[in-house]
């Protein structure tokens, strides 16, 4: 199942089920790999938006009962450069490892290593439910 969401194709704004930006991945890998409630789609989270993204990764965590919680399978990984959200993905297991999916337009739809993918940000917090 993780396959199919490789074999997309990152799109700013996309929302699915052939194209995605993070937040689009993130919220439908959530849904069908976890049985999690499908997340709004915060269309005003579009990349580059910082503020807005920031806004929304706030919103949807108090409404959702999202809470930081250590990196387990499900658990949507953010992202942030000093006090700005600027990516998330979604924390998955795969060959035995835990490993980040992830899109963005300078990479494409892909699976990193969490160590890989902290190592980029000046922080991650992951939020579970």
């Amino acid at each position: 199942m993780i396959a199919r969401y490789l074999n997309t194709r990152y799109v700013a704004g996309a929302r699915g089920p052939d194209e995605y930006d993070c937040w689009g991945m993130t919220r439908d890998a959530r849904a069908e790999l976890f049985g999690k409630p499908l997340l709004p789609s915060c269309p005003a989270a579009k990349p580059g938006a910082l503020k807005e993204i920031t806004i929304a990764c706030g919103d949807v965590s108090e409404t959702y009962g999202l809470n930081p919680s250590p990196r387990v399978p499900g658990a949507i990984a953010t992202a942030w450069r000093g006090k700005l959200c600027v990516h998330v993905g979604l924390v998955v297991e795969a060959d035995g490892r835990q490993w980040i999916l992830e899109t963005d337009v300078s990479i494409g739809p892909c699976l990193t290593r969490p160590s890989k993918f902290e190592e980029r940000y000046t922080r991650v917090i992951y939020y579970a439910d």
